[in-house]
């Protein structure tokens, strides 16, 4: 199977370790513009665990409170990330409010980092000292996936079941050959003497047990409205379409929608296990509606 370097915005970007690129508190102590960063003192630092991860994008809420005599506000600070086999770089410098809010908003040019700080651009003095929050919107970051295949066979669009009542929606067929039930992987119907196969359902399984992103390619052979859904098991997965260029072509995540395809584009799937979720299973569907 193919790799890809794919770049997205990691959904669960935030304070946390049950997800695979969270953040949290760092123990470390650095020096930084002069300035002696502490854990849970004055000038905390910020781990981000996404080490092997190249980060594209960063967006982030910061809040710096004075707690000592003088201020820290409305002066020159340094954004700093650790670049991973390289050390600490600056990535900006920007003027603090007088109400210590700022939003960093960055591109980054395919760094590999895992801490992240904000101190001033020098040091203002022992007397001088502050609480500092981080709150982490957007974490956009590009990684080596695999492009999984999707199949054919398992699941037929078409078919009339009677569930309590008669209802058109995707199901598993079987026959009964010399008393043993075999699953069809195709249905042909006799219209007008020639036989015709039901439409094709792209299909594949997954069962996960932990925050994990599994990537689908899929092309349409023509033009229409196509279902991508998914029949849950278990747990929670989180459905995601994104074009060739690792745009994404929905808002947000869903579990049943219907997009137009064109025919002969390279779409890209993704299924995530949400990260607070347990066991997830389930099977991802792709169909041309009727």
């Amino acid at each position: 199977m193919a790799t890809v370097n794919f770049t997205y915005d990691y959904p669960y970007a935030g304070y946390g370790e049950d997800g695979r690129f969270q953040n949290k508190w760092s123990e470390s102590r650095v020096t930084l513009n002069g300035v002696d960063i502490v854990r849970r003192h004055s000038f905390p630092l910020y781990i981000l665990m996404i080490s092997e991860r190249f980060v594209a994008v960063i967006k982030m809420h910061i809040e710096i409170e004075n707690t000592g005599s003088g201020t820290v506000l409305g002066r020159s600070w340094d954004f700093f990330v650790y670049r991973q086999s390289y050390g600490w770089y600056e990535v900006c410098s920007f003027t603090l409010p007088d109400d210590g809010k700022y939003t960093i908003d960055r591109d980054m040019p395919g760094y590999t980092i895992t801490q992240i700080a904000c101190v001033p651009s020098s040091n203002p003095g022992s007397s001088r000292t502050w609480n500092t929050w981080y709150g982490i919107e957007q974490l956009t970051i590009t990684e080596t996936v695999t492009v999984n295949e999707l199949t054919t066979g398992t699941f037929q669009y078409g078919v009339f079941a009677n569930y309590y009542g008669l209802e058109q929606k995707l199901t598993e067929v079987y026959a009964n050959i010399d008393g043993t039930l075999k699953q069809a992987t195709d249905v042909l119907v006799n219209i007008d003497g020639s036989l015709v196969a039901l439409p094709q359902v792209q299909s594949a399984y997954l069962k996960t047990t932990s925050d994990s992103m599994t990537l689908y390619g899929f092309t349409p052979s023509v033009s229409g409205s196509y279902r991508i859904t998914q029949k849950k098991i278990s747990g929670d997965h989180e459905i995601r379409l994104y074009g060739s260029d690792f745009a994404p072509l929905y808002d947000g995540y869903f579990y049943d929608r219907s997009f137009d395809l064109v025919a002969g584009t390279l779409y890209y799937i993704t299924v995530t296990h949400y990260r607070g979720a347990d066991t997830s299973e389930s099977y991802l569907q792709i169909y041309k509606e009727a």
